[in-house]
């Protein structure tokens, strides 16, 4: 444990375990620090890992202080992931790191991209990129958020400055708002794509005439994906965690080619079910402590619920989940709407008939969220 300056004279204790690169900063960090405080990056300055590289190598950061951007073009970061609370307009293209990922959910953000691999999660409508002169589009990773609606496909919005890129990656849960592939087409040069989660549109993958590599997981249907050989270029597929129809289709296509397939694989095909039971719930898009603990927390409420034989049993079973979803930090607004929706799922079919009505009620008297 060693006292450091981190928003003032020896602010804070910092607790440095072996073989454990990355720090969290903010609110709910392991250096905990309010949105609106000053921080000194400089203090990290003299640390480093044993083989001599610069410690954290991945830093986690909640605020608006903005001088990890002036210290990161001195100080080469391995990966660095911001959630901002108040909007801003900045140029992090000097900026030293492999890897930067950006949460927006609050505010606006206009940036001028690093050159390292970018991640962009939560509300992506509330971003403007841009590229400094001469500049090449970086690899893109896009996590938006996304709602319990399976029948409205989520489409990513206009990124004009992007249009050059060349790799990208969309990640969506499974059972949630699918993906609409058309979306992909503002970014003609793409080469390498990834995806992940419920997927619609795959035709217009047929327009991306240069696709080398294409990586698909966690899909429980692949509807309109057109025969591997529609891409002349394409040597590089994996298939992981698929519907089992279209997992087999892809085997017998990779089997039934001369073509020089470089790493390729069709694993863990899956039937329909296993979907539903592995991403059922509204939960899927959560953080993973957030989403254990209210998955829990939901099977205990179920458990009662099926042994109720009043209504009130059924009252303080949700209410009992609404109290489990309270002790969560940060339960942002996708959250509170997903919590809803596994408020009626419990209260739909109850022994005692559909309570999903008076559920609702119940989940706002007792929600502070």
């Amino acid at each position: 444990m060693e006292r450091i300056s981190l928003t003032g004279p020896g602010s804070h204790e910092l607790v440095r375990k072996p073989g454990v690169g990355s720090c969290s900063i903010g609110p709910y960090g392991d250096l905990e620090v309010a949105p609106d405080e000053h921080v000194d990056w400089t203090v990290f300055d003299q640390f480093t890992t044993p083989a001599g590289s610069p410690w954290p190598r991945w830093i986690d950061y909640e605020g608006d202080d903005t001088g990890w951007i002036t210290w990161a073009a001195r100080r080469p970061i391995e990966g660095f992931t911001w959630t901002p609370y108040a909007a801003h307009d900045l140029d992090a293209s000097g900026a030293d790191i492999h890897g930067l990922a950006v949460v927006l959910r609050r505010a606006r953000l206009s940036l001028t991209l690093p050159a390292g691999r970018f991640t962009l999660g939560g509300d992506l409508g509330l971003f403007t990129p841009r590229l400094a002169p001469g500049a090449e589009c970086p690899p893109l990773s896009l996590h938006p958020d996304t709602m319990v609606a399976p029948d409205r496909p989520y489409a990513l919005p206009p990124l004009p400055t992007l249009a050059g890129a060349t790799s990208l990656a969309v990640s969506v849960p499974p059972l949630r708002q699918p993906f609409d592939c058309a979306s992909l087409l503002q970014f003609p040069g793409l080469t390498r794509v990834e995806l992940s989660g419920s997927l619609v549109g795959l035709e217009a993958l047929t327009e991306l005439k240069g696709l080398t590599a294409l990586q698909l997981r966690y899909a429980p249907e692949l509807p309109g994906l057109a025969p591997l050989d529609t891409w002349p270029r394409l040597t590089h597929l994996i298939a992981w965690n698929v519907g089992e129809a279209d997992g087999k289709r892809l085997r017998a296509q990779l089997r039934g080619t001369d073509r020089e397939w470089r790493n390729s694989s069709v694993s863990k095909v899956r039937k329909p079910e296993w979907f539903t039971t592995e991403y059922g719930l509204p939960f899927a898009g959560w953080p993973s402590r957030s989403a254990r603990a209210a998955v829990k927390a939901f099977r205990t409420a179920e458990a009662a619920i099926l042994g109720a034989t009043t209504p009130a049993q059924v009252e303080a079973a949700v209410r009992g989940f609404v109290a489990a979803i309270n002790r969560l930090s940060r339960i942002e607004t996708t959250e509170r709407e997903d919590a809803a929706v596994a408020v009626g799922l419990l209260t739909a079919a109850t022994p005692l008939g559909d309570l999903s009505k008076a559920a609702a009620a119940w989940f706002d008297d007792a929600r502070d969220f």
